[in-house]
């Protein structure tokens, strides 16, 4: 059996993608049903636990998959200081872009 970070990372990467199409099909549903009353069917929809929670662990799993991906074309494409500064920056920002949504969902649905 092969061990390595290389093996983690795919187990991760299969782990996150299969939580990503999971969550696709009833955040799909949801976004039909609360497009066409625009941004108020949005809120609504974001402003109630389930909502929010399901909304979350998709975005979750999403975000933690672009950055999976990203992580791959950087470590294939560049050595040195610039593989070293992208994986820090890839690091960085899908958090940041994570911390704000999640706030922003936390304070609708269960802040008021």
């Amino acid at each position: 059996m092969a061990h390595g970070k290389g093996t983690k990372h795919h187990k991760l990467h299969s782990y996150v993608g299969a939580g990503t199409i999971i969550g696709l099909g009833p955040v799909i549903m949801q976004v039909s049903m609360a497009a066409p009353r625009r941004e108020r069917g949005f809120t609504e929809w974001l402003s109630t636990p389930a909502g929010a929670l399901g909304f979350l662990a998709f975005f979750t799993a999403a975000i933690w998959y672009c950055k999976l991906e990203f992580d791959e074309v950087i470590m294939d494409y560049f050595d040195g200081g610039t593989r070293a500064f992208g994986l820090l920056a890839n690091r960085i920002v899908p958090f940041i872009v994570w911390a704000v949504t999640v706030y922003a969902v936390v304070k609708m649905a269960f802040l008021g």
